[in-house]
C-alpha cells in the first residue's frame, strides 16, 4: 500500500495559491467529486496502479499541521513513511523545476516539518515543486499565499502534468519507479507540451477554484 499526500491548505480563499501546488497534481489525477472524507483531517481517493494499492490524501488540516493528517493516514491504511509520498512547494526551486528525495530535512517547508516531526523520521519520500521566490525582498509569507501569474500558469500546468506522471510511477513502482522516470525528466524527457490557457486547461490541471478540499464541503 502507498499514500501520496499533496500539501495545501483547505478552502476557497487558499485554492489557486501557490501553497496549494501539491493539490493542483492531485486534482490532475482525480475527479472533485471523487473525493472522501478520511478516518482523520483529511480527504482521499484511491488510485488504480498496477500492482500496487494506493491513495492520494488532501490534508484538511492547514499547512503548518500536516503531520496530524499523516498520522492518520498511516493509521487508517497501515502505510510506513517509507511508501509516503509527500507532495509540496519550494521557493528554493525556479517555478516548475521539481526534485524528488527519499528522504532529508524540511528545507524550511512547514507542513514538511510538521510531517517529519509526527513520524519522527526524516526518511519520507518528497516531490517537491518550484514555485519560485518573490522579486521583492521579505513578503514570503504573502508570496506563497498568493496565485501564479498570467505568465507563470502555462509553465506551473507543464509541472503539473510532470508531476503527475511522477506520481503514477510511484503508485505503480513505489520509490524506485518514481525515481526512474524523474531520471528521465531530469536528463530531457518531456511529456508533450501545452499550448494556451483555457478554463478546461486549468481544470485538468487541478487549478480550479473549486479545488478546494473545503471542509464545510466535504462532510
Amino acid at each position: 500500500m502507498k499514500a501520496v499526500i499533496g500539501l495545501g491548505n483547505p478552502g476557497p480563499s487558499y485554492a489557486r495559491t501557490r501553497h496549494n501546488v501539491g493539490w493542483f497534481v492531485l486534482d490532475s489525477l482525480i475527479p472533485l467529486d471523487r473525493w472522501v472524507r478520511g478516518d482523520g483531517p483529511f480527504l482521499f481517493a484511491g488510485y488504480p496502479a498496477v500492482g500496487s494499492e494506493c491513495v492520494l490524501v488532501k490534508p484538511l488540516t492547514f499547512m503548518n499541521l500536516s503531520g496530524e493528517a499523516a498520522v492518520a493516514v498511516c493509521r487508517q491504511f497501515t502505510v510506513g513513511p517509507a511508501d509516503l509520498l509527500v507532495l509540496l512547494d519550494d521557493v528554493n526551486l525556479p517555478i516548475g523545476d521539481l526534485r524528488l528525495r527519499r528522504s532529508g530535512s524540511a528545507g524550511g517547508h512547514n507542513g514538511m516539518a510538521s510531517i517529519g516531526e509526527a513520524l519522527q523520521t526524516q526518511d519520507v519520500p518528497r516531490l517537491r515543486i518550484g514555485i519560485g521566490r518573490p522579486s521583492e525582498p521579505g513578503g514570503l509569507v504573502d508570496y506563497v499565499l498568493s496565485p501564479f501569474s498570467e505568465e507563470e500558469e502555462p509553465v506551473v500546468r507543464q509541472a503539473v502534468i510532470e508531476a503527475g506522471g511522477i506520481v503514477r510511477a510511484f503508485c505503480s513502482g513505489g520509490f524506485e519507479g518514481a525515481a526512474e522516470l524523474y531520471s528521465r525528466w531530469k536528463a530531457g524527457s518531456r511529456s508533450e507540451p501545452v499550448a494556451g490557457w483555457e478554463k478546461t486547461d486549468k481544470q485538468s490541471a487541478g487549478m480550479n477554484e473549486e479545488a478546494s478540499g473545503d471542509p464545510a464541503k466535504t462532510e
